[in-house]
């Protein structure tokens, strides 16, 4: 993964307090990790930086949509993305077993916000990635595929007959 500079913070030129940074994120920030799911995205992300003596906290707010493949018909939805998330950065050199707080290294003064905000969008989307229903809970995805999907569900409710017997021992009848 190459650094992104446009999301590299220089802490250690920033006063103690509240600063806010914007960022758009598109298509070209997904291109730098490795196996990432999202086909496109277009999302607004704000960044409340508090910077503290001791730590700095980083307030995530990342809204707008990415593009992912249905599970059901491998067709591209859009997903509407809603996350508000903070995370806690402290200088150290132990590591952390929580998932909202980061140890830094002593010498580093600048943070990649880049790194926060992949992982934020990354277990923020679901797991089960399909087109939303109608409102009669019918899928919305291409009807032609559903169509596809249909037929092949059809064809394979024929049973051959030579498992007749074996469903038989199955069911415990002789």
């Amino acid at each position: 993964m190459s650094k992104q500079v446009e999301y590299i913070i220089p802490y250690a030129n920033l006063k103690e307090g509240e600063h806010v940074f914007n960022f758009n994120v598109g298509n070209s920030f997904f291109e730098n990790f490795d196996d990432t799911d999202v086909k496109s995205a277009d999302l607004k992300v704000v960044v409340l930086f508090n910077k503290k003596s001791t730590h700095f906290e980083l307030s995530f707010e990342i809204k707008g949509y990415v593009a992912l493949n249905c599970d059901r018909c491998l067709e591209l939805f859009n997903h509407e993305l809603n996350i508000i998330q903070t995370v806690y950065v402290k200088f150290g050199e132990d590591e952390s077993g929580d998932e909202n707080l980061y140890i830094l290294p002593l010498k580093q003064n600048e943070v990649d916000l880049s790194e926060f905000i992949d992982e934020l969008i990354v277990v923020n989307l679901p797991m089960r990635r399909i087109h939303l229903e109608d409102e009669m809970g019918k899928p919305t995805c291409p009807t032609k595929m559903l169509d596809y999907i249909q037929n092949i569900n059809n064809e394979g409710s024929v049973i051959d007959p030579r498992w007749n017997e074996l469903n038989k021992l199955k069911d415990g009848a002789s």
